[in-house]
């Protein structure tokens, strides 16, 4: 993804034990192989007892893009577009099928960034009809590199933080999240997402090359 986080990414595998893998983690990590992840995505909001569900994400690599379904219930999904999940260039929301939304941003979205400074640059989000639906300043943060397990494989990580303040269809917007990115699968596989008093964490139970594709 980004040239600046390769050696982190290199540095950190060195930190996963030598085990074999699955054939399927092979395929999985050193080809473009579809594949889909189930996430458990618990709430919590300030008073509350947290509530939980399932969700699930399907990633298409293609080579310098990626397509990724994130679905909720059948029917009811997300696809965006893009060379990562940070700089979407095309958003599709099921609910709203006639009005495809388009990205745009004041950097390039295949920059790169250093360890430990932030890369802040404004995105605008725009209808069909041209109106800005989003106007936000966001940030994206390398904090470190890692690994973690998931169905017997080893992935390298990267941990990274991101904000946003701006403006969604005139109303103010504001939030902070933490997320995982594995660059083998060019996909987050978890994410905690801050939104004033809601905290909402996703963490990834499965991965599968075998699922019910959405479209």
């Amino acid at each position: 993804m980004h040239r600046l986080l390769t050696l982190s990414f290199v540095l950190a595998a060195g930190l996963a034990p030598a085990a074999s893998f699955a054939l399927d983690c092979a395929a999985l990590k050193g080809t473009d192989i579809p594949f889909a992840l189930t996430l458990e995505v618990a709430t919590r909001r300030a008073g509350e007892a947290p509530t939980t569900r399932t969700q699930q994400v399907q990633v298409f690599r293609n080579g310098a893009d990626v397509t990724t379904y994130t679905v909720d219930s059948p029917g009811i999904y997300l696809r965006t577009r893009g060379p990562d999940p940070f700089f979407p260039l095309q958003s599709f929301y099921s609910s709203h099928a006639d009005d495809p939304r388009t990205w745009t941003y004041s950097v390039d979205p295949t920059t790169s960034y250093p360890a430990g400074k932030p890369l802040r640059y404004s995105a605008d989000m725009k209808g069909v009809d041209g109106k800005v639906r989003l106007a936000a300043t966001m940030s994206v943060e390398y904090v470190e590199a890692g690994t973690r397990r998931l169905d017997g494989c080893i992935l390298v990580v990267a941990k990274l933080r991101r904000t946003l303040e701006g403006l969604a269809d005139g109303q103010p917007v504001s939030h902070s999240s933490e997320v995982w990115f594995a660059p083998a699968l060019r996909t987050v596989i978890a994410s905690t997402l801050r939104t004033g008093n809601v905290e909402v964490t996703s963490t990834p139970t499965a991965i599968s090359l075998e699922f019910k594709r959405v479209e």
